[in-house]
């Protein structure tokens, strides 16, 4: 055989050998947005290790076997959705805003919202965010600890959560003390993500705090706003299993003439303005405004938000003698 054919059939050989070998590693070092499909190596290589994990009996059919991350959260205190009800709770509101970087990021939608929301009478607002977290990676950041410090810490009566702009990617998970990955895209992904969401739901609504959970607006990359779109439809189907939480679209909130993605919007004056940062994913701070605006018309029809009253110049002397 001619060398160089046998050079040919040792790269190809090692070109599916090494993703269906070591499926689990090449899963975890994908970016969330998926694999580049300009780059055939990343995309092939990516499809063959999902394809090495899907028949993998050892790695994806065992979801009867032992417990996950997710099961394990939901099993421990979990009360019955009938024992718990939306009742808003009274004054003085105490907010806990938690969510990835479009909560984390100053001018983004959690530091719009928080300005907003300090500005009426009687509340009280905390707002926790990390760059590049969600519910995939614990390993990483771990918001079921986070959100348990923060309840004790803060004693929020109303949560208000946005996160999944990094969520959708493989993960691991545990099965007979052993960390297995499981592959976007498989109906092992969306149960454990499901359950996962459900667990950190529990958290808050276990305590009696009701919780308003934000979907992810649409993003402008076709193939990464798909995979955003499934994820806050997971969220969704969470949310809509406890009584005690509200789903509340970005996405419709944000659209406009039957399309989902809107990078510019007329402000008061009717001069467009962009409502999204470069990069497609994130809210500028107009568009984040705008969104924000609309959220708290939503939070209206369940509390009572009014703007706190200025002082006069009476009181303030008062309080602040010469």
């Amino acid at each position: 055989m001619n060398p160089i054919n046998k050079i040919i059939i040792l790269l190809v050989a090692l070109a599916i050998i090494i993703p269906v070998a070591n499926a689990e590693k090449l899963l975890r070092w994908l970016p969330p947005y998926g694999a580049n499909a300009s780059n055939v190596f990343q995309s092939s290589g990516a499809d063959m290790a999902r394809l090495a994990l899907t028949l993998d009996p050892n790695k994806t059919d065992q979801a009867s076997v032992a417990q996950t991350d997710g099961q394990k959260e939901i099993a421990d205190g979990q009360e019955t959705p009938q024992s718990k009800k939306f009742e808003p709770p009274a004054k003085p509101y105490r907010f806990l805003i938690v969510g990835d970087s479009l909560v984390a990021v100053a001018g983004g939608f959690g530091d719009i919202i928080e300005q907003k929301l300090v500005a009426f009478s009687e509340t009280a607002v905390l707002r926790k965010g990390k760059v590049s977290s969600g519910l995939s990676r614990p390993d990483y950041f771990d918001w079921n600890k986070e959100a348990e410090t923060a309840i004790l810490s803060f004693n929020p009566n109303i949560a208000i959560v946005m996160m999944g702009t990094n969520d959708a990617q493989s993960f691991e998970i545990m099965r007979d003390g052993k960390k297995q990955a499981i592959a976007y895209g498989t109906s092992q992904w969306d149960e454990e993500y499901l359950l996962r969401a459900k667990s950190f739901i529990n958290k808050f609504t276990n305590r009696g705090i009701i919780l308003y959970w934000i979907g992810l607006p649409a993003m402008r990359d076709p193939a990464y706003a798909e995979r955003i779109k499934h994820v806050s439809e997971l969220q969704n189907n969470a949310v809509q299993l406890d009584t005690m939480a509200k789903f509340i679209s970005a996405e419709k909130l944000m659209s406009a003439g039957g399309n989902a993605y809107q990078p510019f919007m007329a402000d008061q004056q009717g001069i467009m303005r962009a409502t999204r940062n470069p990069d497609g994913i994130h809210l500028s701070y107009f568009g984040g405004t705008i969104l924000v605006e609309k959220i708290l018309n939503e939070l209206k029809k369940d509390i009572s938000l009014i703007y706190a009253e200025p002082e006069s110049a009476s009181e303030s002397e008062t309080q602040n003698p010469q």
